[in-house]
């Protein structure tokens, strides 16, 4: 893109998708340890490689308004977001579009975010916004651009997924389709935030054809949308074709490589400095993909902590990378952003036993299949939802939740709602399913995310709030730093409190899935 854009500036546009400020060292030390005074430094990154308009993720909020307000204000190009509404103007809170020139062509641009961040994240986060259904907004900011601006070409930039996610009577967390089917108006969509790659052609009500374009996550892939114009004599637009390339971003050579760690020299030099600190020594490696197939260290470390944090009776915690590992030594804070992506706080709720046992069968029922002999599928592999390209799992890992602070047995000889077999607590106490428990978990769980609270355990978003007991003031990231820093010398072991049974079952199938999964490469790409 850097070629692009230094061939041909005036015929270039460069456009974010949203969720830049949040899972990785560079936006945590620039959120949350820099100067708080000083510009943040990705908005100047941004800027210095020429970005013409980006629009808001849901990630990119749950930062808090300090760190969002901050980074939008210090870029010098529009972040949208039409239907995050003011509710004390009524008014869009992020610019709702822009309009960009290029060689006599007028192009409007109409950013959405993705309207489910109710669900995910807590309300003093997002304070003083409310969010529209993207379609409800679309066909509203759309009409307006087309009377005020009188545009020759219309994107819309959408933090959002293509389909599923959550859908509810007031809004769907992924619109595009739903959007690009239900609206006039849109000549091109460019989306993104389920992470999937890919390129669609759409037929909007009016029957014309709308090219939808998601490159995926992570920065693996950019996507090239080559729009050609044709004018009349008056220099009106009298036909547009559209054509789309992803390109693996491996591939494509920065020209602006030294000029830019020149530029941030001094900033990646802190980086390093804080990424790089030793925080403590792990006595055995923890592996992400154990916790597919049981009780393991990688997991069970974060249900420590968070019980120890919480004070909770009962945690839940999932798996947030696809594959990865921490080796038995010395543990950096680099290392931590391998084992906890989100900068996601931890909160407390009140569950009862019932409750808790439902929330289980619903993970469990998205993650394993019912088998009849150890010759029968055991996980649920598939095409992964965020690359149809790859085999790895049919749903999102990040929904397996599994619990600390009780015994239980998962059966994969039974079906939906039939497979949790819940002992006792931890310490031998009968575990009762009328009885209330306190449930530590991440923000995003307490608010809805994933639905196993409102499906699972059958509350509603109103009864959620409701229960909740308490919540940390910073993100579990921080306090696993903290805890590390405090034990120096962690023992990582599964503690083997939870079983898949028939384990002689488990342990054949587990052999075949691990090399169907995972072959004999540690170092696969990450999942959503």
């Amino acid at each position: 893109m850097a070629q692009l854009c230094k061939k041909n500036p005036v015929g270039t546009i460069l456009i974010d998708g949203g969720d830049i400020i949040q899972g990785e060292p560079t936006s945590y030390y620039f959120n949350y340890v820099n100067d708080p005074s000083k510009h943040h430094r990705v908005a100047d990154m941004m800027n210095f490689i020429g970005y013409d308009v980006g629009v808001i993720g849901n990630h990119d909020i749950e930062t808090g308004h300090e760190v969002f307000d901050k980074f939008v204000g210090d870029c010098n190009f529009p972040i949208l977001g039409a239907n995050a509404i003011d509710v004390e103007t009524g008014l869009p809170y992020f610019e709702p579009y822009t309009i960009i020139r290029r060689s006599g062509v007028k192009i409007a641009i109409i950013g959405f975010v993705t309207p489910a961040i109710p669900h995910w994240i807590p309300s003093d986060v997002w304070k003083d916004m409310r969010f529209e259904d993207i379609k409800t907004s679309a066909r509203k900011w759309i009409a307006h651009v087309k009377e005020v601006e009188e545009p020759d070409f219309i994107v819309g930039l959408f933090h959002s997924g293509m389909d599923d996610g959550i859908d509810t009577p007031e809004y769907k967390e992924n619109a595009t389709r739903d959007t690009a089917t239900g609206v006039d108006g849109f000549d091109l969509i460019l989306y993104g935030h389920d992470h999937a790659s890919n390129m669609e052609e759409v037929e909007a009500p009016c029957g014309k054809s709308v090219l939808c374009v998601n490159p995926g996550c992570y920065a693996n892939s950019v996507a090239e949308v080559n729009l050609e114009f044709s004018l009349n004599s008056s220099g009106e637009v009298v036909r547009h074709e559209s054509s789309c390339q992803l390109h693996y971003i491996g591939t494509l050579s920065n020209l602006h490589a030294n000029e830019f760690k020149k530029m941030f020299h001094y900033d990646f030099k802190n980086i390093r400095v804080f990424s790089s600190e030793k925080i403590g020594k792990f006595v055995n490696g923890v592996d992400v993909s154990d916790a597919y197939f049981g009780s393991s260290s990688y997991i069970d470390l974060i249900q420590e902590l968070q019980l120890h944090i919480s004070g909770a009776d009962i945690s839940f915690a999932a798996p947030l990378f696809f594959s990865a590992s921490i080796e038995p030594g010395e543990v950096k804070v680099n290392n931590l952003f391998n084992l906890y992506r989100f900068e996601d706080h931890l909160y407390t709720l009140m569950l009862s036993g019932k409750e808790i046992k439902n929330y289980l069968e619903m993970s469990y029922g998205a993650w394993i299949c019912q088998m009849t002999s150890a010759d029968d599928p055991f996980l649920q592999i598939g095409p992964m939802k965020s690359n149809p390209n790859r085999i790895g799992f049919k749903n999102f890992i990040f929904n397996f939740d599994s619990a600390s602070g009780i015994q239980y047995e998962v059966d994969v000889r039974k079906g939906d709602g039939e497979r949790i077999t819940i002992k006792c607590m931890d310490d031998g106490t009968p575990f009762d399913m009328n009885r209330m428990y306190k449930v530590a978990m991440t923000a995003y769980r307490s608010n809805g995310g994933g639905e196993l609270l409102t499906k699972g355990a059958g509350l509603t978003k109103e009864e959620i709030d409701k229960r909740v007991v308490c919540s940390t003031d910073k993100d579990i990231r921080y306090y696993l730093m903290e805890y590390i820093k405090e034990k120096h010398t962690i023992i990582p072991e599964a503690k083997n409190h939870w079983r898949f049974v028939p384990e002689e079952w488990v342990k054949v199938a587990e052999v075949r899935e691990r090399e169907i999964l995972f072959g004999n490469d540690k170092n696969k790409e990450k999942e959503e």
